[in-house]
């Protein structure tokens, strides 16, 4: 047996443990090559006797696929349930409040005609009426349907989300909500009554609620962004580093308490019981925020680190934590892919190291190991940052040490002093603790937002190829193995350095010039990228829809899109018209990018009163962009392009707002030709009879509506490629089939994003869709089709 066995006997079997979980979840690995994996694991116990490994990695094999099952099974459902108008009864289990709506999840739901049951929850959006309150009873009309992905390069998996939590389906509720059951449980009461206490300024009621009640929806974007530019997201969620917090300061006051009598100290294991009153106490805490799945993971993480303090004069804490590491993925499988799991179990082993750095009794020897924790947090946790955000945290050191500090010692404390109150009814009390607690968060909130204004307290970044991320974790290894001292510490810092700067300066993987239309819903999205050869890029995005206060729409669509390809900027933002689905996510785009070089509008009327556009012309503005108002007949170079636009005359101002959009001709650099049409409609087309060309791509006109794309029209522009930029299975029923039809006839190829984003180089003479590889949900699939066999 290895010395390294020897002192950590469970690091290999955790590590198979959480290898076999991983390889029995991971959709792209299908049962075939899964159950190779579980023969040559037998072979090997059987023939080899590697048991030590072999054996957990059986195990885990076995748990992660039983357990995947099993959460198929929970969001499985018949054909039923997808009625455009289905009546429906159910439980509110979570309100989430946005700006123009409010996100419910209902759970316990069935069918009030049939009463067939749902195994997993619903989420559905609720417009424009008041939502009803956790805990109650409610029936309503539902229309539904499965979570589903769009189909983009760098996407989020939204169809995992939902797995991993249970969403069997996901829509809208289409008429009022009728209760039937209004008796709310003491639970549900205590959290009103924490709610009635909070201060009413919306940053810092906001981030009260996300420390307190896990609920993040009523935290200002600005104030999110800040907290993710400066890497210190972790301080919103209730996770391990508040789960510690609380633990901590229930473990000192029930330590003050047991040590002020000496018969006490004498005869009670007083450090036991402190740290089992910490525990109790941040199980409260996490009951009161109604146990979300980071708290779940942190409190699991919480009592292993209790255990490694118990046992720490027998074993190593490592090895007791590498046991909860076992314990969490056998709770909670799909955490083994989760981000805040491995957040938790770092903050929780940070939190270790720290405690038994602070039993020297020196404050600087206490400050000296805090900063020492933070830098290796840091270095650890900063590829999964980078990948996971695509933000690299220049100030991270510097902040953390400044806002953790105060959200341990002034913000959380006083925070969950007033929630005990309002637990208590002390209203007065707590109110006056909330308010306290509020003017440090409101401090924090400042210095964060003076940091992001400064030199790198925003730097987008694109993702590293995995060779980084290797080479990376060896230069690591290395430094903690041979390195000792304040000299490890110097070398995990230029590391650090080293790694933010090829970050930084790492070129673009684009070679050739490439138009891209995003799959963003209903709305349009597009954006051509050209290859300089001096081997930079000029890119050009026109028009990112979204809802207003949204936060994820097609803006951070477009942005992550640009990102996998090593993109961080945009030369030019051409925005056709003011209407949310073109102009929506303007604001996403211009937060997620490190800079927007100019933006181009039309010089009309409607432009100029929008407030919405007024609003995005000076956020261009901020980050010193120029604003470029353009008009008919202008002709504009764009890198190795010409842009001539078409469409509208100068100060147009007509009833339809769609005729106001920018129509411009795109001339390429190897002679084709490349039509933006906008939501221009017949009037448009037949005023500008005479003066169009064929082209070799387009987008077609208003989505593929029926008000556009004339016959007379279709004829002129004779194009080869034509696209449709349509929201999957929308009400508009875009792109119509007879305008569809009109495009056929004169022999384009039709595209439509609903079916995933598509990409076009001049170079080529067909466009192509990005769609899953096949392999991403085939195991989800044979799954749901094993329980219908069954079942």
């Amino acid at each position: 047996m290895s010395s390294l066995q020897q002192r950590l006997p469970l690091l290999m079997p955790t590590l198979a443990w959480v290898l076999g979980i991983a390889l029995a979840r991971a959709e792209g690995m299908s049962y075939t090559v899964l159950w190779w994996v579980a023969a040559c694991c037998v072979l090997c116990i059987a023939v080899l006797r590697h048991r030590y490994f072999f054996v957990p990695l059986l195990l885990g094999i076995c748990w992660g696929s039983a357990s995947f099952i099993y959460d198929v099974y929970r969001i499985s459902y018949d054909d039923t349930w997808l009625q455009p108008h289905l009546s429906v009864q159910a439980t509110v289990l979570d309100v989430q409040y946005h700006p123009a709506s409010a996100r419910i999840r209902l759970g316990q739901v069935h069918q009030t005609i049939g009463h067939q049951s749902l195994h997993g929850f619903v989420d559905v959006y609720l417009y424009g009426k008041k939502p009803p309150s956790i805990g109650q009873t409610i029936q309503t009309l539902v229309h539904v349907h499965p979570p589903r992905n769009h189909h983009n390069p760098a996407g989020f998996d939204y169809e995992a989300y939902a797995l991993e939590r249970h969403i069997a389906l996901v829509g809208s509720i289409k008429a009022s909500w009728q209760m039937l059951d209004d008796a709310p449980s003491i639970l549900e009461q205590a959290r009103v009554r924490i709610q009635a206490a909070l201060p009413q300024d919306k940053a810092t009621r906001g981030i009260l609620e996300a420390l307190l009640l896990a609920t993040r929806s009523g935290i200002p974007i600005a104030i999110q962004d800040a907290f993710a530019a400066t890497g210190t997201a972790h301080v919103l969620a209730i996770s391990g580093l508040h789960v510690g917090m609380v633990a901590a300061w229930g473990a000192f006051l029930a330590f003050f308490i047991l040590t002020r009598r000496e018969a006490w100290m004498v005869s009670l294991p007083v450090p036991r019981m402190a740290l089992a009153c910490g525990v109790v106490l941040a199980a409260a805490y996490a009951t009161l925020a109604q146990w979300p799945l980071p708290t779940q993971r942190a409190l699991i993480m919480l009592l292993f680190a209790c255990l490694a303090w118990f046992w720490r004069a027998r074993y190593s804490a490592i090895n007791t934590l590498c046991l909860g590491l076992i314990c969490m993925v056998l709770w909670q499988p799909s955490a083994v892919f989760s981000v805040s799991l491995w957040l938790s179990f770092l903050a929780t082993l940070s939190l270790l190291l720290w405690l038994e750095g602070g039993k020297q009794g020196s404050v600087r020897q206490a400050v000296v190991g805090l900063l020492q924790v933070s830098i290796v947090a840091t270095v650890a946790t900063l590829p999964l940052i980078v990948t996971v955000f695509g933000l690299l945290p220049v100030w991270t050191l510097p902040v953390n040490l400044c806002l953790v500090p105060l959200y341990a010692f002034v913000v959380l404390p006083l925070a969950l002093l007033g929630e005990i109150a309002a637990v208590l009814h002390a209203h007065e009390l707590a109110t006056w603790l909330m308010q306290t607690s509020a003017w440090g968060i409101e401090l924090g909130n400042q210095g964060l937002l003076w940091v992001e204004h400064m030199w790198g307290g925003r730097v987008h970044v694109a993702a590293p190829p995995w060779w980084w991320h290797l080479v990376y974790g060896v230069l690591l290894v290395w430094l903690a193995k041979y390195w000792r001292g304040a000299r490890r510490m110097l070398g995990f810092v230029l590391i650090l350095v080293l790694y933010g700067v090829l970050l930084v300066v790492q070129p673009s993987h684009v070679r050739k010039d490439v138009w891209t239309a995003w799959d963003v819903g209903q709305g349009a999205a597009t954006t051509y990228v050209q290859a300089m050869p001096d081997g930079s890029t000029h890119v050009l995005v026109v028009d990112v829809p979204g809802r207003a206060g949204s936060r994820f729409n097609g803006g951070t669509t477009v942005a992550s899109g640009l990102r996998s390809m090593g993109i961080t900027h945009v030369d030019v933002l051409l925005l056709s018209h003011a209407q949310s689905d073109h102009d929506g996510g303007a604001f996403r785009l211009l937060a997620s990018v490190n800079h927007v070089r100019a933006l181009w509008l039309a010089d009309v009327p409607n432009n100029h009163h929008n407030r919405t556009m007024r609003a995005i012309i000076h956020a261009v503005q901020v980050q010193g962009g120029v604003i470029r108002w353009l008009q008919q007949g202008d002709v504009l170079p764009l890198g190795g392009a010409t842009v001539q636009v078409l469409w509208p005359p100068r100060g147009f101002a007509p009833n339809n707002a769609n005729n106001t959009s920018l129509v411009c001709s795109v001339g390429l650099a190897n002679g084709k030709k490349v039509l933006l049409a906008g939501d221009m409609e017949r009037q448009v087309e037949r005023a500008l009879d005479g003066q169009w060309q064929a082209y070799d791509m387009m987008m077609l006109p208003h989505h593929g509506s029926k008000t556009s794309s004339t016959a007379a029209f279709v004829r002129a522009v004779q194009p080869k490629i034509a696209i449709a930029q349509t929201g999957y299975h929308n009400h508009f029923g875009f792109p119509k089939a007879a305008v569809v039809q009109r495009y056929q006839a004169v022999g384009a190829q039709i595209y439509n994003t609903a079916d995933g984003a598509v990409s076009w180089s001049p170079d080529e003479q067909k466009a192509k869709i990005y769609v899953d590889d096949g392999k991403k949900h085939q195991k989800k699939n044979a799954a749901l089709q094993w329980l219908q066999l069954f079942l």
